[in-house]
């Protein structure tokens, strides 16, 4: 085995593979949109708080597992090079993933991945800087997480497949037979909301690159309710379903309010699993009340 590889967790990667395989996972809630409900947090990226208030991030992992959560996800959605250039974070993109994968370090959890979401570059040009660039920085990034430990991958919140092709040649370039997750935005009508791409050939194109679960987040209850009778039809890769609770609803104390629907996502959560997915959670706007709201309802099935 290559060297670079060898701390990588394979016992919990198939752990990961066997859980999608054979059952339901809870995942916890967003980490972004509850650090902006801190108050004054409002402007602060997500990222810095992993090395300025790590005991804040912890805090958030840890009410999500006791709140039920059987996979927990980094806070790393946008810690790499190009981002944390862009937020004029001088850190090393190592330290702040490291770092991210130490917050959320529950005792009890198991199963971590390490959130990957997209650099801010798209190009699916082989060879074009755009690509070899985001490209880079993908590859950089998954290492980084890979290392420190997380059981897969999880690329999350891309909208686009020229944004998804940079991210899944980088990071399969390290992944070295670990697993990797990716899911995207769609809007009402099941199509990838920059691109408009039917969900359908999005599934078939994850299916071919080899991810091990593929799925939708960041979208609304009514388009998933919408998409997954079709992904189901679409695929047989293990599904993932993680709408948003909407849209912010107004700023307190210089934080970010959300309007939060547990009972929502009770009910829709019910039908997908009765449908065939296999990892559930709720997106931005989400908090450990609808982690805690899905544990309840998965635990009668």
């Amino acid at each position: 085995m290559d060297e670079r590889f060898e701390r990588y967790d394979r016992e919990a990667a198939e752990k990961l593979r066997h859980r999608l395989a054979e059952g339901v996972l809870l995942a916890q809630g967003p980490m972004g949109s509850v650090l902006q409900g801190e108050p004054g947090s409002a402007d602060i990226p997500s990222a810095l708080w992993n090395v300025a208030e790590p005991q804040t991030v912890s805090r958030h992992h840890l009410l999500y597992a006791t709140a039920g959560a059987e996979v927990l996800i980094t806070n790393s959605f946008q810690a790499n090079a190009l981002s944390l250039q862009r937020d004029r974070i001088d850190r090393r993109v190592g330290e702040m993933n490291r770092a991210a994968v130490d917050c959320a370090r529950v005792r009890g959890v198991e199963l971590l991945l390490g959130s990957v979401g997209p650099c801010g570059l798209a190009s699916s040009l082989h060879g074009s800087p755009e690509f070899e660039q985001s490209c880079a920085a993908y590859r950089q990034q998954a290492y980084a997480l890979l290392d420190a430990g997380v059981s897969g991958i999880l690329l999350e919140t891309f909208t686009s497949l020229a944004e998804l092709d940079p991210a899944l040649a980088g990071v399969f370039d390290v992944a070295d037979g670990m697993p990797v997750l990716a899911s995207v935005v769609i809007d009402e009508e099941g199509r990838l909301l920059k691109d408009g791409l039917p969900i359908e050939s999005v599934l078939s194109y994850l299916q071919e690159r080899g991810v091990d679960a593929a799925g939708v987040n960041c979208c609304s209850l009514s388009a998933a309710a919408c998409a997954v009778p079709r992904m189901v039809e679409a695929t047989s890769l293990p599904l993932m379903v993680r709408p948003n609770g909407g849209a912010p609803i107004g700023y307190e104390d210089g934080a970010v309010q959300w309007g939060e629907h547990p009972d929502a996502f009770v009910q829709a959560c019910d039908a997908w699993v009765k449908q065939g997915v296999r990892l559930v959670a709720g997106c931005c706007g989400t908090s450990a009340r609808t982690t805690c709201a899905l544990a309840g309802l998965l635990d009668k099935l």
